[in-house]
């Protein structure tokens, strides 16, 4: 049976049965991964900020190690936060309901 033929019978795009991940996995330095390891079974209450103070490593490396081992890094949300919408301005006439928005200044 042709792969054409199944994916269309299963709905799937052909791409996806000839994908291959080009990526290969993370490596850890164990320079690194055994000392930020020593700290985290001292204390198990510090972040990877600590650690990297702590230890004099860059933060974002003890970011990418917290995380490989699976370790307690929660990534903030990007983008912009949601807006409030009020209450729409109730006036009965011109220049009774003033208003300003100074959140993006």
């Amino acid at each position: 049976m042709p792969i054409a033929k199944l994916c269309t019978w299963f709905g799937i795009p052909r791409r996806t049965v000839y994908y291959k991940p080009v990526k290969a996995a993370p490596k850890v330095d164990p320079r690194f991964a055994e000392p930020i390891k020593k700290m985290i079974e001292e204390e198990p209450s510090f972040g990877y900020r600590t650690v990297a103070w702590l230890l004099g490593f860059n933060k974002n490396t003890v970011q990418r190690i917290f995380q490989i081992k699976g370790g307690q890094v929660r990534k903030r949300a990007v983008g912009m936060r949601p807006r409030i919408h009020a209450v729409p301005s109730v006036a009965v006439a011109p220049n009774e309901r003033w208003s300003t928005d100074l959140a993006r200044i």
